[in-house]
């Protein structure tokens, strides 16, 4: 009797053993079939029986004790983010771990097959719901990260101007994509709350919705509840989920739009009649429109899945003409609106996203050619190298990833089939017999995580990697999901492997988390050199709160994160590159302030100049100090505080503020014909404070 090693059926094996004693082979033989192995291993035919549930659907289970379990995290991370503004050493790894007992635990539950799905729906709304509150617990009193202050400037305008498209020289294009900054300022006027709370209301919503809609969305195309929960932990690990994605930014509220608008348009697939579909299709119509009016990026996006889809749609069997041409019509509308709302607006996203997207190809083609050495991986721009457990779990995660990619492409593509225990290779008839032309579309949208990964090797495309790796998680996020449900878990009924995969996938949530943040996870005990969020800290704030009070709007130049704090706190107007083309930075960091930096203060109208002697203390934590140009990115060296306090001996500036670290200089006599000093009254009004705040360096 012959014994066949493997995953085979038992007609399978009969036919082998037929074929061994045909042979001459006698007696029992162990005989390998190598390619039964990697069929099994790639998921080469379809094992529905692998992925399904097995609880009452109707149940909550466990899920009180996991939110109690997730209270008890928060407090947690609460002190450990408390720890962390006092300087102590176990702050950032505690917080990590009250992350994971977040997510652990409920991972758990929800990959084994005996949860509900009420259970399931539920554990994800508690997972969530814990997350964000990892966020408040971040940043629970203001807006602390680069990208928000960008918004809160719109917002701010729109408050106060009562009008839209007023410009922005910190993101031109924010202004041009309103969505967020309208829901947040109608909900700041309606009840009075500050930007900040407003903003948090607006952003717990809209994470919510993401999260439900993926569910939703995953449901519908794979018909079981128990993949699509998976594959919402799954999504979790992408590296802009845990804080990115929720920063006051245009995208946040853009992902979930993205989200509802593939629900309505699966939905509208799913509807049993032609002509119940139509009222589905104008609520896509109208969540495509607001999303091109909302996010840019995400909204070119949404264009390339319903155009992909459309085009699976028309390919597949069994579609009917209204399918086709639904499908269609919603593809020609995400196509026509970016592209009027574009010319409505005068959009430039042009001008400062193709200069990135070429810098990072041509750093890939450098990488690719050996010409050029790449981005030393886990060392910060100031040579700071990341902890042994961070680099080790980053590159865990994506190990694990992959490997889930690896098992679940083909799986998934074969599962969406409509024939059961059907391979994908054979016949060719079954190729365009598919259930759900989106999932088609997803499991190729995973092609571009590997893409995404070599742009992170690069200084230029790590931004273009972040985007790329975030969007591309839909489709990573379904595929890794059957491969866990369908191969690594399939039919076991035991809590060992459902722990261990549990395991993995809060690696991979930890890695995401650590490639995206780091060590700037949590704020530090001191001030950190252009370091975004570790820069922010209250000498700045109540520097740019003096220019309002004691200045009124002027137009300043700055450093990167005194820019932001004078743009919103101070509401002054900041000169940038993006704006005015200008590179004023140059005119702070020279050692003269000679005719060329007179004529580039003059030509940008700046009026005051302030300078952070702190800059002189280090190396920048981003790798710029200010527009991030060729000059500004070859530091090897802090700034000389010489250069900085040039204006000193400047006849025609005088220095207007100084607080120890931070002087404001009044340069908008640089140019003009010097008047003479004509002595004023005596008044016997007393002098107004500078109000000179501490001069410690925290």
């Amino acid at each position: 009797m012959t014994v066949v090693k493997g995953r085979t059926s038992p007609d399978e094996q009969k036919a082998y053993q037929d074929g061994a004693y045909r042979h001459g082979y006698a007696g029992s033989v162990a005989i390998p079939r190598v390619d039964l192995w990697i069929a099994a291993f790639l998921g080469l035919r379809r094992q529905d029986s692998a992925v399904g549930g097995v609880a009452d659907p109707s149940s909550l289970g466990m899920s009180p004790v996991f939110a109690f379990l997730c209270s008890c995290a928060l407090v947690v991370a609460a002190l450990a983010a408390n720890a962390s503004r006092l300087g102590e050493g176990w702050a950032v790894p505690t917080f990590y771990c009250a992350i994971a007992v977040i997510f652990l635990p409920a991972a758990a539950r929800i990959i084994h097959p005996r949860a509900s799905r009420l259970e399931r729906l539920a554990l994800i709304v508690i997972v969530t719901s814990a997350l964000f509150v990892v966020r408040v617990i971040r940043a629970p009193v203001a807006f602390i990260d680069h990208d928000e202050f960008l918004h809160w400037a719109t917002v701010n305008d729109i408050l106060e101007a009562g009008r839209l498209f007023l410009p922005n020289p910190l993101l031109p294009v924010s202004p041009l994509y309103p969505g967020l900054e309208l829901i947040t300022s109608a909900l700041v006027n309606l009840s009075g709350l500050s930007v900040f709370a407003a903003g948090l209301i607006v952003l717990a919503t809209a994470r919510m919705m993401l999260m439900l809609a993926l569910f939703l969305l995953f449901e519908k195309i794979t018909d079981s509840a128990r993949i699509a929960s998976i594959a919402c932990l799954i999504y979790m690990g992408s590296s802009t989920f845990l804080l990115f994605d929720v920063h006051y930014s245009y995208e946040s509220l853009a992902i979930p739009m993205l989200a509802a608008v593939l629900l309505a348009s699966e939905s509208r697939r799913m509807e049993p009649s032609d002509a119940a579909g139509w009222p589905t299709v104008v609520a896509t119509v109208v969540l495509i429109l607001a999303l091109a009016a909302t996010h840019h990026l995400t909204s070119y996006f949404c264009t390339a899945l319903l155009c992909g889809t459309a085009v699976m749609e028309c390919l597949r069997q069994g579609a009917s003409a209204m399918q086709k041409r639904r499908a269609i019509l919603l593809a020609s509308i995400a196509v026509i609106a970016p592209v009027a709302w574009s010319k409505i607006v005068g959009n430039p996203t042009g001008s400062y996203i193709l200069p990135v997207l070429e810098g990072g190809i041509h750093e890939v083609a450098q990488l690719v050619s050996s010409s050029t050495s790449t981005r030393k991986l886990f060392v910060s721009d100031t040579g700071a190298l990341a902890p042994a457990w961070q680099r080790y779990l980053t590159m865990a995660g994506v190990a694990l990833i992959c490997l889930g990619l690896l098992t679940g492409f083909l799986r998934s593509l074969v599962f969406n089939g409509q024939h059961r225990n059907a391979s994908i290779l054979w016949p060719p008839t079954r190729w365009r017999l598919w259930r759900s032309s989106l999932l088609q579309i997803l499991v190729l949208v995973t092609l571009a995580y590997p893409v995404s990964i070599i742009f992170r090797l690069t200084r230029s495309g790590w931004e273009i990697g972040n985007r790329i790796g975030s969007l591309s998680f839909l489709g990573v996020a379904i595929v890794v999901a059957v491969a866990v449900a369908a191969f690594w878990h399939g039919t076991s009924r035991g809590w060992l492997r459902a722990t261990a995969l549990a395991a993995a996938a809060t690696t991979v949530l930890i890695a995401g988390v650590i490639s995206s943040e780091g060590p700037r996870i949590l704020v530090p005990a001191g001030y950190e050199v252009s370091a975004d969020s570790s820069s922010i800290e209250p000498m700045g704030i109540s520097a740019a709160s003096w220019t309002r009070r004691w200045l009124g709007g002027q137009h300043f130049a700055a450093d990167r994160i005194n820019r932001l704090l004078l743009s919103t706190y101070g509401r002054q107007r900041v000169s940038t590159t993006l704006e005015s083309g200008q590179d004023t930075s140059m005119a702070i960091t020279a050692a003269d302030l000679g005719p060329m930096e007179r004529k580039l203060l003059i030509d940008s109208g700046v009026g005051f100049v302030m300078v952070d002697l702190r800059l002189t203390t280090g190396l920048p934590g981003v790798g710029v100090y200010f527009d991030g140009g060729a000059q500004d990115r070859n530091h090897t060296v802090p700034l000389q505080s010489s250069s900085l306090l040039k204006f000193n001996s400047e006849p025609d500036v005088d220095r207007t503020f100084d607080n120890g670290f931070m002087v404001i200089f009044d340069v908008g006599r640089l140019g003009k014909a010097r008047q003479p000093a004509v002595p004023g009254k005596r008044t016997g009004e007393p002098v107004q404070s500078l109000e000179r705040t501490d001069g410690d360096l925290q």
